[in-house]
């Protein structure tokens, strides 16, 4: 699969409210990554199960897996917000028909989200194929489309209201109201920390994220009410990673420029992904005061006390 694949999708529905498993997404990309704007409103799109299993990397992943996921994914509904102010629900797709003998599953769009992948205005969301779809949490796909959302615009910090955004990753059941994961330090570990890990340093986009607290009367912790992210988007991420590794230890580590040729020289880029995250989860938690020191001293460096 071509690696600068991209795939075109309305803001509108980069905010949904749904719910999905990594196969069944990874099936919905492949189908919008062969979709074009003069397509007939009938047309079937072509998923290969193998090609699928090569890009994924799910090889042992048995054909009636995907017949699960493709029936899971013709009950799936998204909910979102239109410019209009009504309420739309509806489906993905509307039928799966797997092609006897040859590995090929046909894709049907629903009416409904054709528009949403075709008829593109000024409000839309573009996505590497490649990166979405290596990832492995659904979490890690869903927060990887919204940050695209601010990739390319000049204000790359913004806010999300914390229930929305757990409605939108169907944290909280929209039906009932229970919420998956209450507690802030529980949606830290299992939900922003999978992601940051997945996302940060393996596809074209960076991210940070603090917790922004609420007033609270009387003593007690403030509650988590908003939650603001920061994009650092690598526009050439192929092939020269290490110009970006080296941007992020300088503006986001806070480290000299020579400080960070060191690095480089002296640990590979898988290494230095693995150090970062670990070092941005501590700095996340409070646990560091000087983040260009740590950062130095994490990596082995020499100080000299001039560090940002």
């Amino acid at each position: 699969m071509n690696k600068a694949v991209e795939i075109w999708q309305d803001n509108a529905l980069t905010v949904a409210r749904y719910e999905m498993t990594e196969t069944e997404k990874n099936i919905l990309y492949m189908v919008v990554a062969n979709i074009k704007k003069d397509d007939s409103p009938t047309k079937k799109y072509q998923v290969s199960v193998k090609e699928m299993a090569e890009v994924t990397g799910s090889k042992g992943l048995m054909l009636e897996a995907y017949k699960q996921a493709t029936r899971k994914l013709l009950t799936r509904v998204f909910e979102t917000t239109l410019p209009d102010g009504d309420l739309l629900q509806a489906t993905f797709i509307s039928s799966a028909r797997y092609k006897k003998g040859t590995g090929i599953i046909e894709i049907g769009l629903s009416d409904e989200v054709r528009p949403f992948y075709v008829h593109l205005h000024s409000k839309y969301t573009k996505v590497q194929l490649a990166a979405a779809i290596s990832l492995n949490s659904t979490y890690a796909k869903r927060i990887y489309e919204l940050l695209c959302m601010f990739k390319n615009m000049k204000d790359k910090i913004f806010r999300r209201n914390l229930a929305d955004l757990k409605t939108m990753l169907s944290i909280i059941d929209t039906k009932t109201g229970k919420d998956t994961y209450p507690d802030w330090t529980k949606f830290q570990k299992n939900v922003l920390d999978v992601a940051s890990k997945e996302i940060n340093g393996h596809t074209d986009v960076t991210f940070t994220y603090k917790p922004v607290y609420g007033d609270r009367p009387g003593r007690g912790r403030k509650p988590v009410v908003e939650v603001e992210f920061e994009v650092f988007y690598q526009v050439k991420p192929e092939p020269a990673p290490l110009s970006n590794l080296h941007e992020r230890l300088v503006k986001q580590f806070r480290l000299r420029p020579d400080q960070a040729d060191e690095v480089l020289a002296t640990h590979s880029a898988e290494t230095i992904n693995r150090q970062l995250y670990d070092i941005q989860t501590k700095a996340n938690d409070g646990k560091v005061k000087n983040l260009g020191s740590y950062t130095a001293k994490v990596f082995g460096l020499a100080t000299t006390g001039k560090e940002k």
